[in-house]
């Protein structure tokens, strides 16, 4: 459960652009949607095709590295497995670059707000980019792969399944949270509505299931360690952030700062580069 919904965080990569889109309310919410019926909708194609092409052979189906490799070879279409492998690495790399533009976006702030260095929270002075946090996630990305492949010797696809599970709890960690906050946010707010909770309580629910799932039944090694490492991990990031809070204006800041980035502007998003003089103003 936790791997299947890692296979379908690509669509959380549009949440990272928020400074950046035209009507962010309207346009992230639309592009999450419709990305997640897509590739919804294609993987169960998927998965179902699978499963009927590989009915009645000798080993199943969860024990297969390449199922379309060995799937052509048995419709007889082997000349395939050259342009699916082909497209297999492609997706690898623009999943590298999703995690790489998604990850610097988080950085970027983060930088800003002093939670980081602060020269991750730069911005090219010609492009606007966030240059500084796009290295520091591209310098990451290549050393994962290369400290688990070969520190710890993994296998290929050991290390991207491994890499995968325990990046997903992030995922499911944050999805968790805003579940639980959501209904309190809204009522701040004035907005509460009956579905809201409903919502709210059906998302919890429906995470639990891949939370339980990670502990139980115990996985294998070391998989069986990720979640405990995972909530180590988060009282560390907690701690931190407890840390910074007793920071003279910090709390403020960061409220300006999502004031700043977020405010109605003519339906326009606020380049990087206004958006940090504006709040160095501030």
């Amino acid at each position: 459960m936790v791997v299947a919904i890692f296979s379908l965080v690509g669509f959380e990569c549009a949440t990272a652009f928020g400074e950046e889109a035209r009507n962010p309310l309207q346009t992230i919410p639309r592009a999450v949607i419709w990305s997640l019926l897509l590739t919804g909708v294609f993987f169960v194609f998927v998965t179902y095709t699978e499963t009927l092409g590989f009915t009645g052979y000798k080993t199943t189906l969860d024990k297969i590295d390449a199922p379309l490799n060995v799937l052509s070879d048995m419709m007889n279409v082997g000349w395939l497995k050259a342009p699916i492998s082909a497209g297999a690495m492609l997706s690898f790399f623009s999943l590298a670059l999703s995690c790489m533009n998604s990850g610097a976006r988080i950085l970027y702030p983060m930088g800003r707000l002093g939670v980081f260095h602060r020269a991750i929270g730069n911005s090219h002075d010609e492009n606007e980019t966030p240059h500084v946090a796009v290295t520091v996630m591209a310098v990451l990305i290549f050393l994962s792969p290369m400290v688990l492949t070969m520190v710890f010797k993994l296998e290929i696809l050991d290390a991207f399944n491994d890499a995968g599970t325990f990046g997903a709890f992030g995922f499911l960690g944050a999805y968790f949270l805003i579940a639980l906050a959501a209904p309190g946010y809204l009522k701040r707010k004035g907005i509460l509505r009956g579905r809201d909770v409903v919502l709210s309580a059906a998302a919890v629910l429906l995470l639990l299931v891949p939370a339980v799932g990670s502990v139980y039944p115990v996985p294998s090694w070391p998989v069986n360690i990720f979640p405990y490492i995972f909530m180590g991990y988060l009282l560390i990031g907690m701690g931190w952030f407890m840390r910074l809070r007793r920071r003279t204006g910090f709390t403020e800041q960061v409220r300006e700062t999502v004031y700043v980035d977020h405010a109605p502007s003519a339906g326009a998003a606020i380049p990087l580069k206004r958006a940090r003089s504006r709040v160095t103003a501030a």
